[in-house]
């Protein structure tokens, strides 16, 4: 299991000043970020657009000067990377998720994997990155820790976040 982090940069007193409001998430958080938006907008009168993308590439933009009003990171060290640059507000920083590793084949698929073990039997693994994406480097560090990394490394095809990985 890995954790999703926030840094809350109190979205609606940033709002108060401005009618809109710009969040960078990790692309794993964007159905239910695309889910809550209406009910916030209806909530505050404020909208809110959506900057998606690996935790890495926002945490880059954000500590080159991107204007975000907030940060939803899967990754804890991009997260410590942007705290670190002076980015994130006394006491906005809170764990607000958590995630689970999960295996996804496709509809009518004749193998299903039951474990670890059964990985290997497949023809290619597709993973979010694992040099560079968290949920990548999760799932590699859970590949190995469970013996299994060696025998599908070669077969893993790196996308550039869960959500090109789940396409």
């Amino acid at each position: 299991m890995f954790r999703l982090y926030v840094t809350c940069l109190f979205l609606v007193s940033v709002l108060a000043r401005a009618e809109e409001g710009l969040v960078f998430a990790a692309a794993s958080t964007t159905d239910v970020l695309e889910e809550l938006r209406p009910a916030f907008t209806k909530a505050t009168g404020h909208t809110v657009v959506l900057a998606l993308g690996s935790s890495g590439d926002l945490a880059r933009q954000a500590m080159a000067g991107a204007p975000a009003d907030a940060f939803l990171s899967a990754d804890v060290a991009r997260m410590e990377a942007v705290q670190a640059a002076g980015l994130v507000r006394r006491g906005t920083r809170v764990e607000l998720l958590s995630n689970r590793l999960v295996v996804v084949v496709p509809v009518g698929a004749k193998v299903a994997p039951g474990g670890a073990e059964d990985l290997k039997g497949l023809k290619r693994l597709v993973l979010a990155d694992p040099a560079i994406v968290p949920a990548g480097v999760y799932a590699k560090a859970w590949l190995e820790k469970v013996g299994v990394w060696k025998d599908v490394e070669g077969k893993v095809v790196p996308a550039l976040d869960v959500r090109g990985a789940l396409a």
